[in-house]
C-alpha cells in the first residue's frame, strides 16, 4: 500500500510540472508576444467612367492595424505599368490606419478595366489585395482600338457585361463604345431583357456612326447573395434588311452591404483563405473506346476563417458546365475548415481550358474570390 502511495504522488507532481503554465525565467506568466494584423476597409473601388482625355484617376485604401504590434506596409506591387502606387511608411500604430494610394493612368487603355495590386506588410498571416474597376471613355482617334468584338455590322467593345459586386438595392450603369462599320444604316434593338436591366441603345446607327450602348442593373429586387446569370437579345436590321441577332450575357456578384459597418464590426469580421488558389488538373485524356482515360477529375481546395466571426459561404459556382463544385460545409466559426471539391469533366474540352471558381461570402474584405482552374487536353 506504501508503494502505491509513492507511485500516486510520484507520477502527480511529474503531471504538475509538465503541464503548469510556461513562466518567464523571472517566474511571470508568459503571454502571447505581440503582433499587427492588418486590416482592409475596403478592397474595391470602381471608378466608373473615366475619360481619357481628363488624366489621372486617384483613389486611397485604407490599412488599419487590428492588431497589439506596429504595423508596417513593406511593398505595394501593381499587375500593370498603368497603376501606380504610393503608401504610408512610417509604422502603423494599433488602432490606427495607414494609407494605400491608387493612381491608374487611362491614356491609351480604352475601354473597360480591372487592375489588382497586392499589398505586402510584416503581417506574416494575411497577403492583402485590393481590385480598382472602371471604364475608360476613349478619346476619338482611340476610338477604333477600343472596339475589338463584332456583332453582325457593328463593332462594340466587348460581347457581355459584368457587374462585380452588386449591393442590396445598388443601381449601377456600364456603357460601351459601339460602331457601325458598314456601308449602310443599321437599326439596333434588344429584346427579351430581364425586368431588373435597362438597355439605352441609339436606335439607329448611321453608316460610320458612334454611339454609347448603356446597360443598367437595379438592385432593388435581390434579396439573395450569390452569382446570378442572365442576358438578353442583341438585334441589328440593315438597311438591305440583313438582320442579325446576338445573345449577350450579363452576369452579377449579388454581395453583402457592408457600407454601414463600423470599424469595430469590421475588425471582428470573417476573413476567409484558401489553401491554393489555383487548381492545375495537367494533361487530361479522353475517354476511349473501352471508358479508359479520365471521366471526371477532381481537386480539393481547404478553406478557412481566419477571421473573428462566423463565414457564409453564400454560392460556389462555375460558369461552364464542364465544372461543377461540392463543399463540405458553408458556416464556418472561427478557426473552422472546409473542404471545397472542384469536379473537372474532361468530355468535350479541347486544348487549354482555363476558367474559374467564384466564392461569394460575407468576408468584407473581399466579398467575391475566384479560383483559377487551368487543364489542358
Amino acid at each position: 500500500m506504501r508503494k502505491t502511495t509513492q507511485a500516486f504522488h510520484f507520477f502527480f507532481f511529474v503531471f504538475i510540472f509538465l503541464f503548469q503554465p510556461a513562466r518567464s525565467q523571472d517566474g511571470a506568466k508568459t503571454e502571447a508576444e505581440p503582433h499587427p494584423v492588418a486590416t482592409l476597409v475596403e478592397s474595391i473601388h470602381d471608378f466608373g467612367r473615366v475619360n481619357e482625355t481628363e488624366g489621372l484617376a486617384t483613389h486611397v485604401f485604407q490599412v488599419k492595424n487590428t492588431g497589439t504590434a506596429p504595423l508596417i506596409i513593406k511593398q505595394v506591387q501593381s499587375s500593370c505599368g498603368c497603376t501606380k502606387p504610393q503608401w504610408t511608411s512610417r509604422p502603423i500604430e494599433p488602432g490606427q490606419a495607414g494609407e494605400v494610394e491608387i493612381t491608374f493612368d487611362p491614356r491609351n487603355r480604352p475601354g473597360p478595366f480591372r487592375k489588382n495590386i497586392m499589398i505586402y506588410t510584416n503581417d506574416l498571416e494575411r497577403r492583402l489585395r485590393v481590385t480598382i474597376m472602371g471604364d475608360v471613355i476613349p478619346k476619338p482617334d482611340n476610338l477604333q482600338r477600343a472596339l475589338q468584338d463584332t456583332i453582325g455590322p457593328v463593332l462594340t467593345e466587348q460581347k457581355a457585361f459584368l457587374f462585380y459586386a452588386v449591393r442590396p438595392g445598388a443601381t449601377l450603369t456600364q456603357e460601351m463604345w459601339i460602331q457601325n462599320f458598314s456601308e449602310e444604316d443599321v437599326t439596333l434593338s434588344v429584346e427579351d431583357v430581364p425586368d431588373y436591366l435597362t438597355i439605352e441603345t441609339p436606335g439607329l446607327l448611321k453608316s460610320g456612326q458612334a454611339e454609347r450602348f448603356k446597360v443598367t442593373l437595379n438592385g432593388a429586387g435581390f434579396d439573395k447573395r450569390g452569382r446570378l446569370l442572365s442576358r438578353f437579345t442583341w438585334k441589328t436590321v440593315s438597311a438591305s434588311g440583313v438582320t442579325v441577332s446576338q445573345v449577350i450575357p450579363v452576369t452579377m456578384n449579388l454581395v453583402d452591404d457592408f457600407t454601414t459597418q463600423t470599424a469595430e464590426e469590421k475588425a471582428n469580421a470573417p476573413a476567409i483563405r484558401f489553401s491554393s488558389t489555383v487548381l492545375k488538373y495537367g494533361k487530361l485524356k479522353k475517354p476511349g473506346f473501352l471508358g479508359l482515360g479520365n471521366k471526371r477529375v477532381s481537386r480539393e481546395i481547404i478553406i478557412t476563417n481566419t477571421g473573428k466571426s462566423e463565414l457564409t459561404l453564400h454560392n460556389i459556382s462555375c460558369d461552364h458546365a464542364h465544372v461543377r463544385t461540392e463543399v463540405s460545409r458553408k458556416t464556418l466559426q472561427p478557426e473552422e475548415t472546409a473542404t471545397l471539391t472542384v469536379v473537372l469533366t474532361p468530355k468535350n474540352i479541347t486544348g487549354t481550358f482555363v476558367t474559374d471558381v467564384y466564392i461569394i461570402c460575407n468576408d468584407p474584405r473581399g466579398p467575391v474570390r475566384e479560383i483559377r482552374v487551368i487543364a489542358e487536353k
